[in-house]
């Protein structure tokens, strides 16, 4: 039982580390823009047409996962606040998932393995929390807890261990960005590659992912119901 309980200790030291980090980088370029008011979906867009990659969409996203690419719609969907917006989060996370569509286009096969992984973390970390809250409960604590902990634990190391695949795409969009001269100087650069690899560990609590999910999507159905009538 310790074992089990020592391994989930570990993998979830490490996601909230990752989660931490993000968060951190994420708010320090928040209020940070370019001259030029480009936005996420427009910068993901002109990476993609200075590589010469065709069929890809960018969209504006509505699902749990907010920030992703998928290989088999050839799709690039990001959350209203990074397609619309200008600052360097927005940016740095557009032309993140533009390196995905760069990894795809070029063959690159971990790509398959990290879109997997990040699928399996989110839609299945509530399952799982709910799992070992309803053993507890149920006082089978010795035999299906430490079940429950494993597998959660392999999850999160399975998507720790595809890190270097996101890296990647992040090194492949930079070298798009060099091309297009988005950046007038060393600070700006700087700032948005911070952000690109902060993001790398976005995705290694998928609970986190969903709660927030959850939590925007029905606080503003909640306001709804509560709000006084004129």
């Amino acid at each position: 039982m310790y074992i089990f309980v020592f391994i989930f200790m570990i993998a979830l030291g490490i996601t909230f580390w990752g989660r931490g980090r993000y968060v951190k980088i994420y708010g320090q370029e928040t209020e940070n823009r370019l001259p030029s008011n480009l936005s996420g979906s427009e910068l993901a867009e002109k990476i993609l047409k200075s590589r010469g990659i065709e069929g890809v969409t960018v969209v504006r996203s509505r699902s749990v996962l907010e920030d992703f690419y998928s290989p088999a719609k050839k799709e690039i969907s990001l959350a209203p606040w990074h397609f619309d917006g200008t600052n360097f989060p927005a940016l740095a996370i557009a032309a993140q998932q533009a390196g995905k569509a760069i990894q795809d286009f070029e063959g690159h096969r971990p790509l398959l393995w990290r879109t997997s992984v990040i699928r399996w973390t989110v839609y299945l970390s509530i399952p799982l929390a709910l799992v070992a809250v309803l053993v507890t409960l149920l006082g089978m604590t010795k035999t299906m807890l430490p079940m429950a902990l494993l597998a959660w634990s392999a999850i999160a190391f399975w998507n720790i261990a595809t890190i270097p695949t996101e890296l990647d795409a992040g090194e492949r969009a930079k070298k798009q960005l060099e091309k297009l001269k988005v950046f007038r100087n060393l600070d700006e650069r700087v700032g948005v590659e911070r952000v690109m690899g902060a993001a790398s560990t976005a995705y290694l609590d998928g609970f986190f992912t969903v709660a927030s999910w959850v939590g925007r999507t029905l606080m503003p159905w909640a306001k709804k119901q509560i709000k006084p009538k004129e």
